[in-house]
């Protein structure tokens, strides 16, 4: 059964409002839809439900705008019963909305861990992916993007944010701001093995040899490595 409950065009641009919390606008992307408009004119609609009176645009804003500033008419569908999570449903399949995207959502949604997030993220500049594996205590991505996700390690995150920047501010470890890194350290402070003076101490001889890695398992093989500098066999540590 179709939720399609209009089809039409208009000049009229006021009558569309932005969702609450959707992705911020990309002039790139406005840029491009504006020539491929002047090219071969409007060929794609913008989705819209209604919500007090006016018509909430959830997919096509940057078609949308790009309309208005060439003042071409924009082709429009509205939709009956489009709920907030169905919009993000459709923006997680299609791959259009980054993270930051989805955290801005969840923070105008009122969600109280995204909120709690985003004033690390907002702080600290970290890559999401790795603040979302730090305070929920996994790779969690698909739940991040459904607003499922929540904050349930702050402790253990808040832990190992002050890990990373002892180590970054003390050894200018530029790597303790990707997430890759991030993620490979988690796992070495998850074992319960992890020592941090002994980790600073070992970086004070050798922080030299923390080198950039192509992924988690071998920032998690650098990082062992670097713990383990100079160390006799019976002091070696393995985290894995």
């Amino acid at each position: 059964m179709t939720n399609i409950v209009e089809v039409a065009n208009t000049t009229n641009y006021d009558k569309f409002v932005s969702v609450e919390g959707n992705r911020k606008i990309s002039e790139a992307n406005v840029q491009n839809i504006m020539t491929s408009i002047q090219t071969h004119g409007v060929i794609s609609p913008i989705a819209v439900r209604k919500n007090r009176g006016k018509l909430e645009v959830y997919d096509g804003q940057h078609t949308l705008l790009a309309c208005r500033r060439l003042q071409k008419p924009v082709d429009y569908i509205v939709y009956n019963k489009i709920s907030d999570k169905a919009m993000i449903s459709l923006n997680n399949a299609s791959k259009k909305w980054s993270m930051e995207d989805y955290l801005n959502f969840g923070v105008k949604s009122g969600l109280p861990d995204y909120i709690y997030l985003n004033k690390i993220y907002q702080k600290e500049k970290i890559p999401l992916t790795a603040l979302v594996i730090m305070y929920g205590g996994a790779y969690a991505n698909r739940n991040f993007k459904s607003l499922e996700w929540t904050a349930c390690q702050k402790d253990r995150g808040n832990k190992i944010l002050s890990h990373l920047n002892d180590m970054q501010r003390t050894y200018n470890l530029k790597q303790c701001r990707y997430a890759r890194f991030i993620w490979g350290f988690c796992q070495i402070y998850d074992s319960g093995l992890y020592k941090h003076e002994r980790m600073m101490k070992q970086l004070s001889q050798c922080s030299q040899l923390m080198t950039k890695q192509a992924n988690p398992e071998g920032y998690f093989k650098n990082i062992q490595m670097v713990y383990n500098y100079n160390r006799t066999t019976k002091h070696k540590v393995y985290f894995s």
